[in-house]
């Protein structure tokens, strides 16, 4: 059986958005290893259709940044194809050119797509294979006991306000607010202020586990709305200054709110810097609410 290492380093977001790729080389025939960001080990080796995933960003993998490292020239022989997400001129990709002697496929993420950014990372792919996973799912048993509400991302910018989630929690019956490692300054506000359930920094296995029991989840652009998403259980998507066109969660159960202003998307040094965030404050919990109402009509 042939293998390929893929190499994509990033955010959760970032990995997720990849697993159609991790998929498609898995239906084709292929064992899948993946390198990236030592935190998402476990979580990718469960759930995104990998062999063996590789912490890239540990001291045990520093070789594939060194220069004339014989290790990394000794571990690259193990694969029949790389896909590297990457620049085949930084150190990484001219490392990866002298030392593999096979095919390698570089990609790297342009900042101007035009396409969404799932079916960018399978472009090259599309020519090898006739089973292409454009869609990815976790297959999971829900039963909806509770709505899971998550008011951060890695990008404060991206976020609606938190006194909207607060309102909108309390419009809903039996709410768990979530919050991960980018939202520890918000702890003291949701401990003040919510009086029901609070999950503070639940690893990326135990969040499978809460959405087997959610009935809707409501979030920003991040990589935990991402992680829901492909999870099939209803995923409400709020975004603003970013494309959702572009980095929006794909899903049979996703909706996206979005209110288009003519300023919007824009680049991330403009997110700091605007005050007005006509994009975010123009999404009333009235549009929260009326279309969870249609659903249950």
């Amino acid at each position: 059986m042939k293998k390929v290492l893929i190499i994509r380093e990033g955010s959760l977001g970032d990995l997720i958005l990849t697993f159609p790729v991790f998929a498609t080389f898995k239906n084709n025939g292929y064992q899948v290893f993946v390198c990236g960001k030592g935190i998402y080990k476990s979580f990718v080796e469960n759930y995104g259709s990998v062999d063996k995933f590789f912490p890239i960003d540990s001291y045990e993998f520093v070789f594939f940044f060194e220069k004339n490292n014989k290790v990394l020239k000794k571990f690259l022989e193990n694969f029949d194809l790389i896909y590297a997400f990457c620049d085949r001129k930084e150190i990484l990709g001219i490392n990866l050119e002298e030392n593999f002697t096979k095919e390698i496929i570089f990609h790297p993420i342009i900042k101007e797509l035009n396409i969404h950014i799932s079916d960018y990372l399978l472009q090259p792919i599309k020519n090898y294979f006739s089973k292409i996973e454009e869609i990815y799912r976790i297959k999971i048993d829900n039963k909806g006991k509770f709505y899971v509400i998550h008011p951060g991302s890695g990008n404060k910018s991206k976020n609606w306000n938190r006194e909207n989630f607060l309102q909108l929690s309390k419009k809903l019956e039996n709410v768990k607010i979530l919050l991960g490692p980018a939202e520890e300054e918000e702890i003291y506000f949701w401990k003040e202020n919510f009086k029901g359930e609070i999950l503070i920094n639940p690893s990326f296995d135990t969040i499978i586990e809460i959405a087997k029991e959610t009935i809707t989840y409501i979030g920003n652009d991040s990589g935990i709305t991402h992680l829901f998403s492909i999870t099939g259980v209803e995923t409400i998507a709020i975004f603003g200054p970013t494309s959702p066109f572009i980095w929006g969660p794909k899903g049979e159960n996703v909706k996206i709110i979005h209110k288009k202003v003519g300023c919007s998307p824009c680049e991330k040094e403009k997110m700091k810097q605007c005050k007005e965030r006509k994009c975010l404050n123009s999404i009333t919990i009235e549009d929260i609410i009326t279309f969870l109402s249609k659903e249950k009509s």
